[in-house]
Formats: C-alpha cells, structure tokens, sequence
C-alpha cells in the first residue's frame, strides 16, 4: 500500500490531492506489472476499473470496419480507462501495453472516492473531452483512408486486370506483327540482299544526333519519292534506321517498288513505336493502382515496422504532376533502420511536405530529401529552393488553419496535421528558413 502511494504522489496527475484521499485509494487498488502485448483493457468489455501508468507506454486502439485504428499512447502519470467508468458503459477501445510496464489498478469504488475531490474532477473532465477530440479527428481520418483503401482495392479489381490483358496482348501482337512483315515482305517480292535486316541495330543518339539523323532519313524519303516523309522518319530512326542501311535494304529495287517498300517499312517502324507505348501505358496503370494501394496501407495493421523511403517514392510518383520542372534529388542511407508507426499516417506526412515544398518552389527549383541514421533515430529532411518562409510567420506555420495561400487554394492543416501526426508517435519535426530555401527536419524514433 505505501509503495502504491509514493508511487500516485510521484505523478502529477495525483500530486497535489489529500493524503486521506490518497490512502483510500491505495487500500483498493494494487500494482501490476505488465509485459509488452498484454491486453489490459478489452473493446466491448464491462468498465470494472481504471489504470494509472507508472512506468512504461500503452496504446489505445479501437475496431473500425476496415481496420484497427490506433486512438493514442499512454504515457507515465496519464490515467485510462476512466472514459467508460464515467458513465457506466462497455470499454470503447482496447488497451494494450506497447512495452514492459508498471501500471496500478484502480477498482471502481476507489474511483468513485476520486470523484469526490474537485480537482481530480477537473482533469479527468480535460482529458475526457480532449481524447474524444482526438478519437474523433483519428475516426474520420481512418475512415478517409479506408475509403481510399477501398477506391484502389476497386482500381486494382477494375484496371489491372485488363491492363494485365492489354500487356499480354501486346507482346502477342508484337511477335505476330513480326512475323507479318516477313511474309508481307516476300509475297511482295522484296527479300532484299543477304545484309538486309528488317529491323536494323538501335543506336544510342543524343537529342542533337537524333535530330540531325531524323532530318537525314526524312531527306533520303524525299528523294526517293516515298509519301509523308518527315511523319515516319522520327520512327526510322528510333528504331536504327540510317540512310546507309536504307540503301542496302533497297539495293536492286526499282524507283517505284523502292518508294512504296520504303513507306511499308516507316509505317511499321511507326506500329511498332505505338505498340511499344501502349505496352508502357498499360504497366503505367498496373504501377499506379498498385502504388495507390500501399501508400493506403489497405488491410495492415494500424502499426507496422517500415522503410519510410519506400512511402516517400511512392508519395513522389502519386505527386509527379506537381512536380513537373522540378529536379528531385534522393540521399536515402543504404542500412536505414526501420520505424513502427501507422504507414498510411507517415505517407500523410510525406505527402504534405512534399505537396508544400512544390508549392513553394512553383513550376522549377531542386527538391532534395534525404535520409540518414542518428543516434537511435531516423532522420529524414525535406528541403525546396523556395523563396523560403518570413520570420514573422514562421513560429505560426503548425498552427490549425494558418495558411499564407490564397482563399480556395489552402486550409491550413496540411503542417498542423504533420505535426500532430508525429507527435502522436512521439517524433519531432523542425524547420530552418532562409532566403534561398527551406528544410523541413522529420526525427522518428527507430
């Protein structure tokens, strides 16, 4: 019982009440100690007692129909628990030790000695009101989330399949359309000399070598009578046509054969570029659905251990078209530690930061991110070439609703639900200004 007791007077929570309402509550209550995983409290269970943190952390987590959301962390000198107890009700959410921990049971008779001092009162009713504020912003964000969640596992169902279909058929079509210029060439009567190859070697050219080989092509077809030159000289040449290997493949071929077989081989060249696209078009879908569904977390836990590059390439190619004319430059640490946090929460980080940065710099600039090990930690820094942010506003920039954009363009919650994204897994974030950009430092606990 007095270990009980030096140990509430200890906490703040408890520090300043009478020794005879400490003592009472001591003569129920008792001390548990706890390793990490247990359950302590059940979603759905009867509301029987309440628990107070001594040493340790504990995460409060509730059923949605998607997921399990995780609703906050308890900490040392924080009470849970007592929501349920306050009015009778089943345990709204689940609680469960995130590490070995030292908690003391409190039995509802003592709580209900509690409730008669004014002062204990008073801060359970803080903290009741300020955990539903968060229950609910956590609720609605998950449920935003899991719709997003749902969107790409339809997306996935919907285009990726025929995507697949398209991949497949293209390559089907290109082997076919192969072997359909062969025959189309021999019954034609143009198999040409032995040097002759439908499809010559592809060079590697610069943009000023491809221009002047372009330009080279479309003067050789001109000369030779063939129709709509400079349309299919740029596919000759993507696909290695010289005009030396034109002459050997035509070697022997009269002026009006030459200028027609010419032609047949540009439009081909061309076919095959269009069929090439479409085949990089239907992986581009399958690259972007999937994308889509990791940068969601759909059906993971709300906590994993993850590689926070992997949500930042991904974050960089769902925002691509923001980030057009901008140069992006990755410093990622080969051994980077892993981090256990909510990857749909860490990518919402990522996204504003970067989504910010973009806007800061408009349509050119440098984004460089990198990241890096430091002293148990995972460091990850966002810096633009931005304009950089005045002094006067820079203390206000994690602010609810402080934006400097202009009205429909900014709710200013993108940098406060940053910060109150990392705060709840106990990482900091710090930003330096100037003049010639801004660093926006991210530190999570690895």
């Amino acid at each position: 019982m007095s270990n009980i007791a030096d140990a509430l007077r200890a906490l703040p929570y408890f520090a300043d009440l009478p020794e005879k309402l400490i003592l009472s509550v001591c003569a129920g209550s008792e001390t548990v100690d706890v390793e990490a995983g247990t359950v302590i409290i059940e979603e759905g269970s009867d509301s029987v007692e309440m628990y107070v943190v001594v040493e340790g952390e504990m995460t409060v987590t509730k059923h949605t129909p998607d997921t399990e959301v995780e609703l906050a962390r308890i900490g040392p000198g924080e009470v849970v628990g007592e929501m349920a107890l306050l009015d009778n009700s089943p345990r709204m959410a689940t609680v469960r030790a995130a590490e070995k921990s030292q908690l003391i049971r409190v039995p509802v008779e003592a709580f209900e000695d509690l409730l008669e001092d004014s002062r204990v009162v008073r801060r359970m009713f803080r903290t009741v009101t300020a955990r539903l504020r968060d229950i609910e912003d956590k609720i609605r964000h998950e449920e935003r989330m899991a719709a997003l969640g749902r969107m790409a596992a339809q997306l996935m169902h919907e285009l990726n399949n025929p995507a697949a279909a398209v991949a497949r058929s293209t390559q089907e079509l290109l082997r076919t359309y192969a072997e359909l210029g062969e025959e189309s060439r021999s019954l034609a009567g143009v198999s040409g000399n032995d040097e002759y190859h439908l499809t010559p070697p592809q060079q590697d050219l610069s943009t000023i070598e491809r221009a002047e080989s372009e330009e080279a092509v479309a003067a050789w077809l001109t000369a030779h009578g063939v129709a709509g030159a400079w349309d299919i000289a740029p596919s000759m040449v993507q696909v290695g046509w010289t005009p030396g290997q034109l002459d050997k493949a035509t070697a022997g071929l009269d002026d009006e054969r030459l200028a027609h077989f010419a032609r047949w081989v540009g439009l081909r060249a061309t076919a095959e570029q269009l069929i090439g696209e479409i085949s990089i078009g239907a992986g581009r879908i399958s690259e972007l659905v999937r994308v889509v569904k990791d940068y969601s977390y759909l059906d993971r836990g709300p906590i994993q251990e993850i590689d926070p590059t992997s949500g930042i390439r991904d974050t960089l190619i769902l925002l691509k078209h923001k980030l057009r004319g901008i140069d992006v430059e990755l410093d990622f640490e080969a051994d980077l530690k892993t981090v256990e946090v909510s990857g749909r929460d860490l990518n919402q980080v990522w996204t504003n930061l970067i989504d910010n940065a973009a806007d800061a710099m408009g349509d050119s600039g440098t984004l460089t991110i990198t990241a890096q090990n430091r002293d148990g930690n995972v460091v990850v820094s966002v810096t633009d070439t931005g304009p950089g942010i005045p002094d006067d506003i820079a203390a206000r920039i994690f602010d609810p609703f402080y934006t400097t954009k202009e009205p429909g363009k900014g709710t200013g919650l993108g940098l406060h639900t940053v910060h109150t994204i990392l705060k709840r897994v106990n990482a900091d974030i710090e930003v330096a200004s100037s003049p010639q950009g801004t660093t926006f430092t991210v530190t999570i606990p690895a």
